[in-house]
């Protein structure tokens, strides 16, 4: 909720018109379409990133635990999720019963999906090594939570897209039937998450472009015992 309360602060010139509202609209289409440019360009690099920086990992049994941690949480908050949903009804319907249900829709199909990918790590370039050491096996651990949005990336973009349109409409809904607090924040905030969404595989490339080298470095050191023995 607070970031959609500033993504709407930061588009709020949306609701004052006149030239510098135009010239703002005008920037924004610029920037969407750049960044969803990028987006479809990113999306193949990121594949080429996770295939080029392979990890290993003496047991995957710790990546199982994780996973079935990870899909009790998503189904106990998607319950959570539901139960909220279906008490607002008692405040009226509208356009949200449509986007909120959807909202919740993909939350959970993304939290499933990241949960899947913690019963096939290979999917992220995890290998099995049963000569893995200890320290291998943590670093293999924390790579992976950098390694889980590159795999989602086309996913964790094309949902806050979806979210965004769908936040822009509510907002537009709100505005056209009177109802709502601030529809201009809605329609702000809608438009800050599918900029988001669109420029996502570009932030997640970097995040992992500037953090993986750390871990490479560690891995560096620990092979040097290993150099010239079989």
């Amino acid at each position: 909720m607070e970031l959609l309360f500033s993504l709407g602060n930061l588009f709020s010139f949306l609701g004052y018109g006149g030239v510098g509202g135009l010239i703002g609209c005008l920037v924004l289409i610029i920037i969407v379409f750049v960044g969803l440019n990028f987006s479809g360009r990113f999306k193949t690099a990121i594949d080429e990133l996770v295939d080029a920086n392979p990890t290993s990992i003496s047991n995957p049994v710790v990546f199982t635990v994780f996973g079935v941690l990870t899909f009790l949480a998503v189904v106990v908050a998607t319950l959570g999720q539901l139960v909220a949903y279906f008490s607002m009804f008692q405040y009226g319907f509208g356009m949200w019963v449509l986007t909120d249900l959807i909202r919740i829709v993909l939350v959970a199909m993304l939290g499933f999906a990241i949960a899947g990918l913690y019963f096939q790590p290979e999917r992220a370039n995890v290998k099995i090594d049963k000569s893995s050491s200890v320290a291998e096996d943590v670093i293999a651990l924390l790579s992976f939570g950098l390694k889980v949005p590159l795999c989602f990336a086309a996913m964790f973009s094309n949902a806050l897209i979806v979210i965004g349109v769908l936040t822009i409409l509510a907002g537009l809904g709100d505005y056209f039937t009177g109802t709502g607090w601030n529809p201009a924040m809605g329609v702000g905030s809608g438009i800050g998450v599918f900029l988001l969404g669109a420029i996502a595989p570009f932030l997640f490339y970097l995040l992992f472009l500037f953090l993986f080298p750390i871990y490479n470095f560690w891995l560096a050191i620990l092979h040097i015992p290993k150099i010239g023995k079989k």
